[in-house]
């Protein structure tokens, strides 16, 4: 796995905060104003990096069903 840069760190554990304290993760546009990005489509290429790098997986076409692979720290 590649070291992740500083805004997919970030991101990844926002991700973990967020699924230990709701039991779900968030939506992109919930994600996007956790991290302060006005574009969920920034969110969604660094999810892509997340996923091509073995952190992140998720079912194609169903809501809410990212799953953490590997944590951040």
């Amino acid at each position: 796995m590649r070291k992740l840069t500083t805004r997919q760190r970030e991101v990844l554990e926002t991700l973990e905060k967020y699924v230990a304290t709701n039991h779900y993760p968030p939506s992109y546009r919930e994600l996007s104003a956790l991290v302060g990005l006005a574009s969920s489509s920034t969110i969604s290429g660094l999810l892509n990096k997340l996923r091509e790098n073995g952190y992140v997986s998720w079912e194609e076409g169903r809501p809410r069903t990212l799953r953490i692979l590997k944590s951040a720290s």
